[in-house]
C-alpha cells in the first residue's frame, strides 16, 4: 500500500467509527409546551374562562416522568372549578401531542400576571437529569366586576349616542348627576318666574280695587 491509500483508509476508519458512535447514542425527546386562554380580555368576576396546556414531542426520542405545573391562580383571586392545574404523564412518545384543560373562575377585582406554567421531565430511558422547561408568556389580564348583558348593551348603545365620550357606568352616573343638577335648575327659575308673575297679578288686582 502506497502512504496514499494508508491515510484513505485510516481517514475511512474514523468516519466509519463516528458513524457508529452517532448510531449508538440514544435518540433525544425535544419538547413544546403552550399555554393558551379562551380569551384575552372581558374576564370578569364570576365568569369562567378555559386554560389550555398542549404538550409537544417534536424530537426522536421519548420523554418520561412529565409533571406539569400551572399554580398561576391562587385562591384569593380564582378558583379552579374544572379539572386540575395540575398533572403528570408516564412517558410521551416522539411525535405525540398531550393536551389539558381546566376551568377558572375568577372572585373578585383584579390586575392579574398571567405567569408562564411549568414543565419537568426525563429525556429519554435513561436519563439521569430532570429537564426543566416553562410555557409561553401571556399578556396580564384584567378581571373587572360582573355586568349583564342588558346592562352591557346599554353602555354600547351610549358610547355610539355619543360618540364615545362617556363610556362606563360611573360616566353615566355623573352625567344623570348634572343632568338632574340642570333639571332642578330649571325648574327653580321656572317657580320662580311662575311665582313672580303670581305676585304681580295679584299687584294688579289689588290696584283695579283701590
Amino acid at each position: 500500500f502506497s502512504s496514499h491509500d494508508c491515510l484513505t483508509h485510516a481517514m475511512l476508519a474514523v468516519l466509519l467509527f463516528a458513524a457508529a458512535a452517532d448510531d449508538a447514542e440514544e435518540p433525544r425527546a425535544s419538547l413544546l409546551f403552550y399555554k393558551k386562554l379562551s380569551q384575552t380580555h372581558g374576564h370578569a368576576v364570576n365568569k369562567p374562562f378555559n386554560v389550555t396546556l398542549t404538550v409537544y414531542n417534536k424530537g426522536v426520542g421519548n420523554a418520561y416522568s412529565l409533571i406539569v405545573a400551572d399554580d398561576n391562580w391562587k385562591a384569593d383571586k380564582f378558583r379552579i372549578i374544572g379539572g386540575g392545574n395540575n398533572f403528570t404523564l408516564d412517558f410521551l412518545n416522539a411525535g405525540d401531542t398531550y393536551e389539558h384543560e381546566f376551568v377558572v373562575k375568577p372572585i373578585r377585582k383584579a390586575w392579574h400576571r398571567v405567569r408562564p406554567a411549568k414543565m419537568f421531565y426525563v429525556d429519554g430511558d435513561a436519563g439521569e437529569s430532570t429537564v426543566s422547561h416553562l410555557s409561553n408568556s401571556l399578556p396580564d389580564m384584567r378581571v373587572i366586576e360582573k355586568q349583564d348583558s342588558l346592562e352591557e348593551a346599554a353602555i354600547m348603545a351610549g358610547r355610539v349616542l355619543t360618540l364615545n365620550m362617556i363610556k362606563t357606568k360611573q360616566g353615566w352616573m355623573a352625567f344623570a348627576a348634572l343632568a338632574l343638577l340642570a333639571i332642578c335648575a330649571q325648574l327653580y327659575f321656572i317657580g320662580s318666574a311662575v311665582l313672580h308673575k303670581r305676585r304681580h297679578l295679584r299687584a294688579l288686582e289689588d290696584v283695579k280695587k283701590l
